[in-house]
């Protein structure tokens, strides 16, 4: 089990904080383990470090800047993994690791962080321009690399009103959604136990929809390469 906290904007404009015991899941870490903390998040009122973001505060995005719904974190403490937990290490990307000013400053992503990877064969092959792959699939043990940090880290994730992309350090990475995981059977103690980490929805549709599909980088490079 693990504990995760949660903080949301509420219909009223006030933001609820709650605490959850959930399973350490990759269902409920990738709720709250993409950014680390100390991460600069673009906003309309410049970089911001994603711990001091609230629920209301806008950011901006690939469209128009959007209000933050949900904020989810949870603490990775090196050495306590078990079988079923994605949280084994983070991945640390180096500056100019993706060309210039890209990312302009390190970054400590955790394994739900996904980035676009825009290919102009792909419009043709599969209809969009763009899809999500997790940053760790870029691990090359040179500017992009697995890290086990030395002491305990706290992780992030944030939702916005509908799925997006938002500038990390010059890098699109997108905002969470729980994607095709609630397409798999569970039962309905867990579902709820799911739901209840989200005070800002009623329901499953709330999510939304996908903007850009996920896949892993052997998929890309073997269809643009």
């Amino acid at each position: 089990m693990r504990k995760y906290e949660a903080a949301a904007l509420l219909p009223d404009l006030s933001i609820s904080h709650t605490t959850h015991v959930a399973p350490a899941t990759p269902l409920f870490e990738e709720t709250a383990c993409a950014f680390a903390r100390g991460t600069l998040v673009d906003t309309v009122r410049g970089p911001v470090a994603i711990e001091d973001l609230l629920p209301g505060d806008y950011v901006e995005t690939d469209q128009t800047p959007e209000p933050v719904m949900w904020i989810g974190s949870t603490s990775y403490v090196p050495g306590k993994t078990d079988q079923i937990t994605s949280l084994t290490q983070l991945t640390r990307i180096t500056s100019d690791a993706f060309g210039m000013g890209r990312p302009g400053i390190d970054i400590l992503a955790g394994p739900a962080a996904r980035m676009i990877v825009r290919r102009d064969r792909l419009q043709r092959l599969i209809g969009q321009s763009a899809v999500l792959v997790p940053v760790a699939d870029y691990t090359d043990g040179d500017r992009i690399f697995d890290i086990t940090p030395g002491g305990p880290v706290q992780l992030y994730h944030l939702m916005l009103r509908r799925h997006a992309a938002i500038r990390v350090g010059g890098i699109e990475m997108e905002t969470y959604h729980p994607g095709k995981a609630l397409s798999q059977p569970m039962g309905q103690n867990i579902r709820a136990l799911f739901l209840s980490m989200f005070q800002n929805i009623d329901d499953i549709p709330d999510f939304g929809e996908l903007a850009w599909p996920r896949t892993r980088r052997e998929v890309i490079d073997g269809l643009t390469g």
